[in-house]
């Protein structure tokens, strides 16, 4: 596998998401968000640049609460998860950044079993390095003055989520990155 520059990865991502902030918030004037993400499959190195509204999440709530699965929304913690579940917000993946392409991320297909062994070993640290590092480009987003021209509400959060992940452990690897 070669060689990957993770500085000139976060230097990218860093402005791609400045660039696509801005570009998204001027498209929407008027509209006040309480969260943002990056919404990541970090497996294929991807990054999925993410909105919502308080407006947004009200009409979800009402559809999911009267709908065929009403008992799955009732509770707190059912709320709380559907607020912050990015696949079911309006401006879900406005924007998506592969940080790698194929041929970096898998190299070669013509591989015996044991180096595709080796290959999923080394592809699941890949995956874990990238997402501390999508976590950490996250941090320095929000120093930004992109950042800082996001109409937010109170309370506005942010955080980096993996496909597979709760956002529990999305906030816990934030937070011990701080």
């Amino acid at each position: 596998m070669q060689k990957i520059d993770f500085e000139s990865i976060e230097n990218e991502l860093l402005e791609f998401a400045k660039t696509e902030v801005i570009k998204f918030v001027e498209a929407h004037p008027g509209e006040v968000f309480y969260a943002f993400a990056f919404d990541c499959n970090a497996e294929y190195a991807e990054v999925n640049l993410c909105f919502n509204t308080e407006e947004a999440f009200t009409k979800t709530l009402t559809e999911c609460q009267s709908g065929k699965y009403k008992d799955s929304y009732q509770t707190e913690e059912q709320i709380y998860d559907l607020r912050y579940n990015t696949g079911d917000w309006d401006y879900q993946c406005f924007s998506t950044k592969y940080v790698l392409s194929e041929d970096e991320l898998f190299g070669d297909e013509d591989q015996d079993n044991e180096k595709e062994n080796e290959d999923d070993e080394s592809n699941n640290e890949l995956s874990d390095t990238l997402l501390l590092l999508f976590s950490k480009t996250l941090l320095e987003f929000i120093k930004t003055e992109e950042f800082k021209k996001i109409p937010k509400t109170t309370g506005f959060k942010v955080f980096c989520v993996d496909h597979n992940e709760d956002l529990e452990e999305a906030e816990l690897r934030l937070s011990n990155l701080l």
